[in-house]
C-alpha cells in the first residue's frame, strides 16, 4: 500500500500537474486533454498494485506514457 501511494503522489502530482500546469499557461488545450488523460490513468496505477494485478498495471503504465508523450509532443508541435 505505500508503494501505491507513492504512485499516486509522485508520478501523478509532480510530472503530469506540471504538464497541466504549463499546457494552462500557453492556453493549449489538448495537451491539456491528454495531460488530464494521463493523470486519471495515473491514478488507477495505484489500484492496480493495491490488488497484485502486474498485467493491468503495465497496461495503465503503457496508456499513461503515451498520453505524456501525446501532450508533450502536442506543447513542442
Amino acid at each position: 500500500e505505500t508503494f501505491a501511494t507513492w504512485i499516486f503522489i509522485v508520478f501523478g502530482a509532480l510530472i503530469i500537474a506540471g504538464l497541466m500546469a504549463f499546457a494552462i499557461s500557453t492556453g493549449d488545450k489538448p495537451a491539456f486533454i491528454f495531460a488530464l488523460a494521463a493523470a486519471c490513468s495515473a491514478f488507477f496505477l495505484g489500484f492496480a498494485v493495491i490488488f497484485d494485478r502486474p498485467r493491468l498495471y503495465g497496461l495503465i503504465l503503457f496508456v499513461s506514457f503515451v498520453m505524456i508523450a501525446g501532450s508533450v509532443t502536442n506543447i513542442v508541435t
